[in-house]
């Protein structure tokens, strides 16, 4: 029982976050019908979450069959650029001493990305406050970043400077920057005023940025308390000399602070306390959406293997699409074998996407989006009849014939469904609407 194996890859690089397809070639050289376990090795088989193994592939013998396997390359800063070697153990499923391990290397190309965030993201004073920026490089090559901050408003009485403006960090290289904030002119009194400070990094002449913002509160020099404290003690001095200056036996006149023009002293800084009040409750309830933001779900690639064997007897393969997700199905890529009268049936959530016999299977992809629910499941059922026996040869025949792969004997079917689609989050700022709905 020989066994011959070939890998074949792409030759151009693939960019970290993109996909390529590896071929897999396999002959079966003996005199039996067989079939190969396949095992992936190397970094490819970590990208898979741990589900190295590709399923069994079944030959007959003399002839040779074809598997792609997509292969979905992280977007990391820890995957350097250049060739990649990996391979795949082919074992024979008759004989696990027949192995073979097809080796090649697949080219890993460059790419630049960055992260930015605030270390707070409020500060406070009346003339001034600071901050810190933290600058991340995410790609798996060099980056120079080009920092700028400013106020959102032209009307910000703010002046904000950064300490560096162009920075150079390596792969995975982290760096703070430190900010200053001036107010310039103060607020004497009155309610405090949240000024909104943008942060934003570029690089590659400007096509790519990233962004991210803090609140600095500009402070009134007098603080509340004392200011009301001033305008009481003031109220009091206005009616005390009205008292004094009085007519003695006349009606003394109310004291009164309300100018010819405008509301009063009192109705004035009331009208600041509410404002103030207003706006410290707007900016909590942003600060509560952002953080409930940051750990909902993210949409994330699936890559999943049904395999279904009629002589172990497992006739039924499923996959169900985990709770907050719904599945998108891009393409199922099947491959199979036994008698003409075997057929496969591919289900999602309880409804047929295709049927097939298993010396004809075919990969399939779906004209329309395939939307599958949580809680549902993608399914693949194998129904394996063996042929009937053909006549007796009448006995004038030279001696019986030899026994065909069916005859006489229960039928064996194989299959595996590679299944490739995307888990969308059903709720959360990174939900997507569904397109079936």
């Amino acid at each position: 029982m020989t066994l011959r194996a070939e890998l074949i890859v792409p030759d151009e690089p693939v960019p970290p976050g993109e996909s390529a397809t590896a071929h897999l070639h396999v002959w079966n050289e003996g005199r039996i019908v067989d079939a190969y376990d396949l095992e992936l090795l190397g970094p490819p088989a970590q990208w898979r979450e741990g589900e190295a193994s590709l399923g069994q592939l079944p030959v007959y013998p003399g002839n040779h069959e074809k598997i792609n396997i997509p292969l979905l390359v992280p977007r990391t800063a820890e995957l350097a650029p250049g060739e990649l070697p990996f391979a795949i153990r082919v074992v024979s499923a008759e004989n696990p001493d027949v192995v073979a391990v097809p080796e090649a290397s697949l080219v890993i190309g460059a790419f630049q990305d960055a992260e930015i965030e605030t270390v707070r993201s409020r500060t406070a004073g009346a003339l001034w406050s600071s901050n810190l920026i933290v600058l991340r490089n995410t790609g798996n090559a060099p980056v120079t970043l080009r920092l700028r901050v400013s106020p959102e408003s032209p009307e910000a009485p703010l002046r904000v400077r950064a300490r560096r403006s162009r920075l150079q960090l390596a792969p995975g290289e982290k760096a703070r920057v430190a900010v200053g904030v001036r107010v310039h002119p103060p607020g004497l009194v009155g309610a405090a005023a949240p000024w909104k400070v943008a942060a934003g990094a570029e690089w590659g002449g400007g096509e790519q940025e990233r962004g991210a913002s803090f609140v600095h509160r500009q402070r009134a020099l007098l603080p509340k308390p004392l200011f009301k404290a001033l305008v009481a003690l003031a109220a009091v001095v206005v009616a005390a000399a009205v008292l004094w200056f009085s007519p003695v036996g006349k009606k003394t006149p109310a004291a009164k602070t309300e100018s010819a023009k405008g509301p009063s002293q009192a109705e004035a800084v009331e009208q600041a306390e509410k404002k103030a009040d207003a706006q410290e409750k707007e900016q909590k309830e942003l600060e509560e959406k952002q953080a409930e933001a940051v750990g909902a779900l993210r949409k994330q690639p699936l890559q999943t293997s049904l395999f279904v064997d009629s002589k172990s007897r497992k006739t039924s393969a499923r996959y169900k699409v985990p709770k907050g997700y719904r599945l998108v199905l891009k393409t199922v890529q099947i491959t199979a074998s036994g008698p003409e009268t075997g057929t496969l049936l591919l289900n999602a959530a309880g409804q047929p996407l295709a049927s097939m016999g298993t010396h004809n299977a075919k990969d399939f992809t779906p004209k329309a989006p395939v939307s599958v629910k949580a809680g549902s499941a993608i399914t693949l059922d194998l129904d394996c009849t063996a042929a009937p026996p053909p006549p007796a040869p009448s006995n004038g025949g030279a001696g019986a014939p030899s026994a065909g792969p069916g005859d006489g004997a229960a039928a064996t079917c194989t299959a595996t469904a590679l299944v490739s689609g995307d888990l969308v989050p059903l709720e959360g700022p990174f939900a997507e609407p569904d397109p079936l709905q």
